[in-house]
């Protein structure tokens, strides 16, 4: 209960910006913050199963993930546009299966979101300690950019990979 206490403000503020505060929506906002709390309780894990807790975020690691990220998506930015305005075009793209280490919750899933937002790849699919990317060259070190992404994202919920 408190977490929807905590989340519907939230929630609120977020359906009045998204609205521009006009009044005609507040009833359906209403109704759309009730759905969102209920979908959010529906998608939590039960308490009779045993599952531990997710980890928490590392906050003073936040500066060094934004400097990998940036980096790296600028590296990778650069990347792509030399391939796609190269007139012989080298483009290898493929459906790669890589093996991930991070346990599942936030910290896999923001592996996942980091790693389609970095030029060049696209998580397809997530199944149990698998990873589908869609890379745009397969004869790149993709296993070694997943390793890379994932020590820093564990780094952010403290947690040290293999």
């Amino acid at each position: 209960m408190t977490r929807s206490v905590r989340l519907a403000p939230v929630l609120a503020i977020l359906w009045f910006v998204l609205s521009d505060g006009v009044a005609s929506g507040v009833g359906f906002g209403l109704f759309a913050v009730l759905i969102a709390l209920g979908a959010s309780h529906a998608a939590r894990p039960s308490a009779d199963r045993e599952e531990t807790a997710p980890p928490r975020l590392h906050w003073l690691a936040i500066p060094r993930f934004a400097v990998f990220f940036l980096g790296q998506s600028m590296l990778a930015g650069l990347d792509v546009a030399r391939r796609t305005l190269s007139p012989s075009l080298p483009l290898d793209p493929a459906m790669r299966d890589v093996h991930i280490q991070l346990p599942p919750g936030p910290a896999r899933v923001l592996l996942v979101a980091t790693l389609s937002l970095l030029p060049g790849s696209l998580g397809v699919d997530l199944h149990e300690q698998w990873l589908t990317l869609h890379v745009l060259d397969q004869r790149a070190d993709i296993e070694g950019d997943v390793r890379k992404a994932e020590r820093h994202v564990g780094a952010l919920f403290g947690l040290t990979l293999a």
